[in-house]
C-alpha cells in the first residue's frame, strides 16, 4: 500500500472520528441543556409552590384559627354568659366579633376558590386531603340533620365570603384580601352587605339568650376546625399546639 493511499484512509478516519465525536458532543450538550432546562422548570414549580403556600396557606390558618377559638369559647368556656351578660355594648361586639370571624373564615375560602381553586401544596394527596378538610366545614354548617341555629346554606356561605373581599391590584393581576374588622363593622350599616349575615346574627343573639343549648353545630363546626388547622400546621410551628383543643361539651338540641 502507498503512503499516498495509507494517508487518505488516515485522513477519512481521522475525518469519521471528529464526526463522530462532534456528534456526540453536540448530542451530550443537548442533553444536560434538557436536563438543565427541565430541572430549572422543577425549582420554578417549587418555588411557585412555596410563594403559593406562603401567600394563602397563612392567611386561612389564621382565619381558621380565630373562627374554632371563638367557638371553643362559646362551646366550652361559656363565653357570652360569663363574658359578655348585661351590658349592651359588650353584647354587641359580641355578636359583631363573631360575625366577623365567621366572614373572614368565609372570605379567605372565597379567595382560594378565586384565585387557585384549591391550594396547590404541590401533592396530589395533600390537595386532595385538604379539599375534603375543607368540604366537612361546608357540609357541616349547611346540613339539616343539626338543628338551624348557625346553619348557613351552601350559596349563602359564598356569598357571605364574596363580600368579605377587598380588590386590590398587583400588576396586570387582579388579588384579593378580607375586609378588617372596622371595615366590616362599617359595612354592617349597608342593608346589602348585612343581608348575608342576619341568618347569623339571629343564632348569635339567640346564643346569649340560651346560654348551653344549640351547641351542637358550633361544636362538630370547631372539631373540623382544628382538623384543618393541625393539616396546615401539623407541627405546631405558627400556631401552639396547645391552643387547638377540641371543645368536649356536645351541646344540646
Amino acid at each position: 500500500m502507498s503512503n499516498e493511499i495509507l494517508a487518505a484512509i488516515i485522513a477519512v478516519l481521522v475525518s469519521v472520528l471528529s464526526a463522530v465525536i462532534s456528534i456526540y458532543g453536540q448530542t451530550r450538550t443537548t442533553i444536560l441543556e434538557h436536563r438543565l432546562v427541565r430541572q430549572r422548570e422543577v425549582e420554578s414549580r417549587e418555588e411557585q409552590t412555596k410563594a403559593l403556600i406562603a401567600r394563602y396557606r397563612n392567611p386561612l390558618l389564621r382565619a381558621a384559627y380565630n373562627l374554632q377559638s371563638r367557638l371553643y369559647n362559646i362551646v366550652q368556656l361559656d363565653f357570652y354568659s360569663k363574658h359578655y351578660g348585661e351590658v349592651a355594648a359588650d353584647q354587641e361586639y359580641a355578636v359583631k366579633n363573631t360575625l366577623y370571624v365567621v366572614g373572614e373564615y368565609l372570605g379567605w375560602v372565597e379567595i382560594l376558590r378565586r384565585d387557585v381553586q384549591f391550594l396547590d401544596l404541590g401533592d396530589i394527596e395533600a390537595n386532595r386531603q385538604l379539599e375534603t378538610l375543607m368540604g366537612a366545614i361546608t357540609e357541616i354548617f349547611l346540613s339539616d340533620e343539626i338543628e338551624p341555629a348557625f346553619r348557613l346554606f351552601r350559596g349563602e356561605q359564598r356569598a357571605a365570603g364574596e363580600v368579605m373581599l377587598l380588590h386590590r391590584h398587583s400588576g396586570e393581576k387582579a388579588a384579593y384580601e378580607c375586609l378588617g374588622y372596622s371595615e366590616f363593622v362599617a359595612k354592617l350599616d349597608d342593608e346589602h352587605f348585612a343581608h348575608w349575615f342576619a341568618r347569623l346574627e339571629e343564632s348569635i343573639r339567640l346564643l346569649i339568650c340560651e346560654p348551653r343549648q344549640h351547641l351542637q353545630r358550633l361544636t362538630q363546626l370547631q372539631h373540623a376546625l382544628v382538623d384543618l388547622i393541625d393539616f396546615l400546621d401539623p407541627h405546631g410551628i405558627r400556631i401552639v399546639k396547645d391552643t387547638r383543643l377540641k371543645a368536649s361539651t356536645p351541646g344540646k338540641g
